[in-house]
């Protein structure tokens, strides 16, 4: 049985999530808190398995009760939050900072069907981090304020001669023939987190352009966008039908269609969702494999279920540099475990070593 605490300040929506929970056997509400304090205080007594937290709460708030549950008993942590603007989704992704596993609207019943599919959201999420050791997920300090390593810690990677970004994105062009002219990534539950790592390593004049399928809630991708163009020097924006193609730009798909490119160009596309999902890993990979071949690459990272595992077989048959993130360091170890399963994947990483690798490849030098 999953132990679940509900952290929010309206009484009536912890009634809503404990009905939601409760329609899963394998999900126990063991509390409920009103505000950050009590949410800290019930998870040191009752020791829940996961947290549904609001970040936006009186007194201590989300933010800081997630800061202090990091510091004293890690314990996975699914945001439930609001969509009442910018201001709240920046709070929202903070929290992915602090430790947070996975973003999610609150249930909203204007649309026929909507209720019930968010409300399946939070049951999936809730099941897929439970029992999630999350010990050595703490969160990265500034890189100024690094320590050194530890004897025998293995250093970090430099960034590598890579040209600084230029004021405006030059079109897209590589330091290396053999380098891909587009990389493709996808992700889903822990894959915020793992986002924002990567593109922060990367250093500034990266010549692939960075097309991302990210499973989010509706109307969050925006949010997105901005907390990620905060941890990375690179140009990260939704992307737009028709654009070009440029270096050091990061192009997140937005919500409702499906992420592709040609000829240099961005292209947003059309059709029903796949297996659930639009825009879809599977449709952003198979578009790259057949307008690209060999010329893209596609990483897979932490996510529920199977999307993107077709499309990624589909761009290595292609002769395509293919990589998913490992066991060790996938929040769910769900979407890289099928691609590898079928054979679609070239190499696994962890996330800490994905940048390097990401380096290297732009260097027309993929691993081996």
């Amino acid at each position: 049985m999953i132990r679940v605490l509900v952290a929010d300040d309206s009484r009536a929506f912890r009634a809503i999530l404990r009905t939601i929970l409760g329609r899963s056997p394998e999900i126990d509400v063991v509390g409920e808190a009103r505000d950050g304090q009590e949410a800290v205080s019930q998870v040191l007594s009752l020791k829940p398995d996961v947290v549904t937290m609001d970040v936006q709460m009186p007194g201590k708030d989300g933010l800081e009760a997630l800061g202090e549950i990091m510091r004293q008993r890690p314990t996975p942590v699914v945001v439930i939050s609001a969509e009442v603007g910018p201001g709240n989704q920046e709070r929202s992704f903070r929290a992915l900072e602090l430790g947070a596993v996975e973003v999610l609207a609150k249930p909203r019943a204007d649309v026929l069907g909507r209720f019930e599919k968010e409300a399946e959201e939070i049951r999936m999420a809730v099941r897929a981090v439970a029992g999630l050791k999350l010990v050595t997920r703490h969160r990265r300090l500034p890189r100024a304020a690094a320590p050194p390593p530890s004897p025998g810690e293995r250093p970090a990677t430099p960034s590598g001669p890579f040209p600084p970004r230029p004021a405006s994105p030059a079109p897209i062009g590589s330091p290396s023939p053999q380098a891909p002219r587009v990389l493709g990534i996808v992700a889903s539950t822990g894959g915020p987190a793992a986002l924002a790592r990567i593109l922060s390593d990367l250093p500034a004049g990266y010549p692939i352009p960075i097309l991302v399928v990210q499973h989010i809630a509706d109307g969050f991708e925006g949010g997105l966008v901005r907390w990620l163009s905060g941890e990375t020097s690179l140009r990260t924006k939704l992307a737009q039908d028709g654009e070009a193609l440029r270096s050091s730009t990061v192009y997140v798909a937005p919500s409702g269609s499906h992420l592709g490119a040609a000829s240099g160009a961005v292209r947003l596309l059309g059709g029903e969702p796949v297996r659930g999902f639009r825009p879809s890993g599977t449709v952003l990979f198979r578009t790259l494999a057949r307008q690209y071949g060999s010329g893209a690459a596609g990483l897979v990272l932490s996510g529920m279920g199977e999307d993107g595992a077709e499309g990624l077989k589909l761009l290595r048959e292609s002769g395509a540099w293919t990589l998913a993130q490992g066991p060790q360091t996938s929040v769910v170890y769900g979407m890289p475990r099928v691609a590898r399963e079928r054979g679609a994947v070239a190499v696994t990483l962890e996330l800490e070593e994905i940048a390097a690798a990401l380096k290297k490849l732009a260097r027309g030098a993929g691993p081996a």
